[in-house]
């Protein structure tokens, strides 16, 4: 389970290119006239392991209205499918299928309560379907279908009319060899770079690809792309910006973007000393963007320059992030000796350096996108949360004739990577771009995925180089101050969604039963349980003698003592609204390390609960063993993980944009903080995030 919603898959395109064309679904078509009357109906909601109650609540020409209590996780466009029954028999009278057209979510009394309001579009035929009498005990089953194979949207604008053609056509994959480069700046610092080239049909006169990671990433965050690219002829070195996270010279702590751009012109002479004859195509991403720009303003030697994510208004994302004018600040002669930009610290040097070299606002990036001579493809996200779409439309404008695509990923975040899927459908079309403005390849030409056994070696080789150069201090200090300003996040949508997942994931928790909360934290899952079951009492549930044992274990004392507080204040606070809770729950606390067996008996829990947690544990897969260790038979456990190269962004901003109070704004730079050192914690390999299969 992923802390987001993985993202829809498609992509659009902006003003020459009128859109790409939409998700190639088929509704099943069924006859809605013997249906139509028939409402509100009792609905049951699957979705990714959990089920939400709710209502069918009224059709509207071919629509259909869903309301569920909760926040299924569920996306635009997907298929929900369902079917009538007669309740308590199992035979289906009639089974129709939807598209998800709208969602709509409103929020309960508390933070922790919701619906979900869905708006389905169905398509309709003479098939004729009998239904029952609504007093006969007529209800409705539905599931989120999974996603086929075939559902990948075409990603060519509609006035071209051209396809990619699939690799599966031809189902051998290429090979690609990696080979450790080093490159040597002006000031004799080392570059740390990989050349990854194609083992079969290598050319020394094809296109060279130089990947320049974004801000706060490194060249193994960018190797699936470079994969793509090599499997497909293209060679690839893809490097790490001195004085920056990864492996090549200086300390992050001294990053300026000038060194960026130094770093991106130097490997480009590499290149083009060492394949004199090739064209050479740039990509950059984020931050590195910008640098990017600036630097082949200033040194032409592309043929083409791919710009991710790019940041253009340096000066309003950082104020966007930060909630306050960096750079007027420093201007004003507010100088400290560092500072945490974009959830990193940097000396004061950095500040300062982006205001004198002009990088930072962004009439300076429109006065470069004017000189450039190089064609540019644009790939930008629907809802980042960095990037101002006027900001942006301002640099296509600058960019005239010179932008060769601009391509926008639907409700994407800054992260291209946060969603893998979406990643390799933009990698596709951006080799195909390649192959028609550079390579000058046929456009039928088929696009080839890399070999899966490559890809995932030379990730794991990548990964233990990292780790061997370890820096990040996330010790048991880090998670006193990450949990100490984690508070805020408990009320955040996303994360109420979260929870809201996991337990109805877990199942009805029944009095006489133990739950364990591993790696309670401040105790919003706790809380979240508390809230269920105050509302489940509320409603009418009989006085019971056996009391639910809910236990919290965490290796912080005293995020163990503010869940301990928040959760006996929640108590105390239902009970004077004659929500007496004491009967049916009672708490106990413990300081227990999950990375070390756990004080409990075999077969001990009825239900588990691990809320992203087991990814910071150093052996994930021992501790699991240890959780189900204490899982009692016929128990059910739910584990909740962060995913790989997740984007906080959203969440990030959600916060700062509902903080009332000073403090509360200032607890979510702190988290952003946090997060940049988790983001390069995981890069060296110190955290284990999984994505869901």
């Amino acid at each position: 389970m992923s802390t987001l919603t993985p993202e829809l898959a498609g992509m659009t395109s902006k003003n020459q290119f009128a859109g790409l064309k939409q998700l190639n679904v088929e509704i099943v078509p069924a006859d809605l006239s013997g249906v139509r009357g028939h409402s509100p109906l009792p609905f049951s909601l699957q979705c990714l392991g959990g089920t939400w109650e709710g209502y069918l609540s009224g059709w509207q020409e071919d629509n259909v209205r869903l309301r569920l209590t909760g926040f299924p996780p569920i996306e635009l466009s997907q298929i929900i499918e369902w079917e009538y029954r007669v309740s308590g028999q199992e035979h289906s009278l009639n089974t129709i299928q939807g598209i998800i057209k709208d969602i709509h979510v409103e929020t309960g009394q508390t933070a922790w309560e919701g619906t979900t309001d869905i708006l389905l579009h169905c398509s309709t035929s003479s098939v004729n379907g009998v239904l029952p009498n609504q007093g006969e005990g007529l209800v409705v089953y539905g599931h989120v279908k999974p996603e086929g194979s075939d559902s990948a949207p075409d990603f060519y604008p509609r006035e071209r009319e051209k396809k990619i053609k699939d690799e599966s056509i031809n189902p051998q994959k290429t090979g690609v060899h990696s080979s450790r480069l080093t490159i040597e700046k002006g000031n004799g610092q080392r570059i740390s770079a990989y050349h990854d080239r194609p083992m079969e049909g290598n050319s020394i006169e094809g296109p060279v690809v130089v990947i320049a990671p974004g801000y706060g990433e490194t060249k193994r965050d960018y190797l699936t792309l470079a994969y793509y690219f090599a499997s497909n002829g293209f060679h690839v070195v893809r490097y790490d910006h001195t004085n920056h996270v990864g492996e090549s010279d200086g300390l992050h702590y001294q990053i300026c973007l000038s060194s960026m751009k130094d770093d991106f012109q130097t490997v480009t002479r590499y290149v083009r000393a060492t394949w004199p004859h090739s064209a050479i195509i740039g990509v950059a991403s984020s931050l590195a963007s910008r640098v990017a720009l600036k630097a082949e303003v200033e040194c032409p030697s592309l043929s083409l320059l791919i710009m991710l994510m790019s940041i253009v208004n340096v000066e309003r994302s950082a104020a966007t992030v930060h909630q306050e004018d960096l750079f007027a600040g420093y201007g004003k002669g507010q100088c400290p000796d560092s500072a945490n930009f974009l959830g990193f610290n940097v000396g004061n040097q950095f500040l300062g350096d982006a205001i004198a070299k002009q990088f930072v606002t962004l009439e300076h990036t429109l006065i470069d996108a004017a000189s450039l001579t190089s064609p540019v493809i644009l790939v930008s996200a629907e809802k980042d949360a960095w990037v101002a779409p006027d900001d942006l439309q301002a640099f296509r404008n600058a960019l005239g004739r010179h932008l060769a695509q601009w391509i926008v990923v639907p409700n994407a975040l800054h992260r291209l990577q946060e969603n893998p899927k979406m990643a390799r459908e933009t990698y596709r079309q951006l080799i195909a771009q390649c192959h028609e403005h550079v390579a000058q390849n046929p456009s039928s030409e088929a696009i080839h995925n890399p070999n899966r056994l490559d890809l995932g070696r030379q990730n794991r080789r990548e990964k233990i180089a990292q780790q061997q150069q370890a820096e990040t201090d996330v010790g048991a200090g880090f998670w006193q101050d990450y949990l100490g300003h984690f508070q805020s996040v408990a009320k955040c949508r996303d994360y109420v969604k979260l929870l809201d997942h996991v337990f109805h994931a877990l199942g009805p928790i029944t009095p006489g039963q133990k739950i364990l909360d591993a790696g309670c934290g401040n105790g919003n899952a706790g809380l979240y349980f508390l809230n269920g079951l105050a509302s489940t009492i509320a409603s009418g549930m009989p006085c019971l003698e056996e009391s639910i044992q809910y236990v919290g274990i965490d290796v912080v004392p005293d995020a163990l003592k503010r869940a301990n507080e928040a959760m006996t204040a929640a108590t105390t606070e239902w009970q004077h609204g004659k929500t007496a809770l004491t009967p049916f729950v009672t708490k106990s606390w413990a300081q227990v390390d999950l990375g070390q067996p756990l004080p409990f008996p075999d077969n001990r829990f009825d239900r588990i609960v691990s809320n992203l947690v087991i990814g910071y544990v150093r052996d994930p897969g021992a501790a699991l063993r240890e959780l189900y260790r204490v899982l009692a038979p016929g128990g059910r456990m739910v584990i909740s993980n962060l995913k790989p190269n997740g984007d906080f962004s959203g969440i990030y901003q959600s916060l700062v944009s509902n903080a009332a109070l000073p403090q509360q704004r200032e607890e979510a730079r702190d988290l952003l903080n946090n997060y940049g050192k988790i983001r390069q914690a995981e890069k060296e390999g110190q955290f284990c995030f999984f994505v869901q299969t």
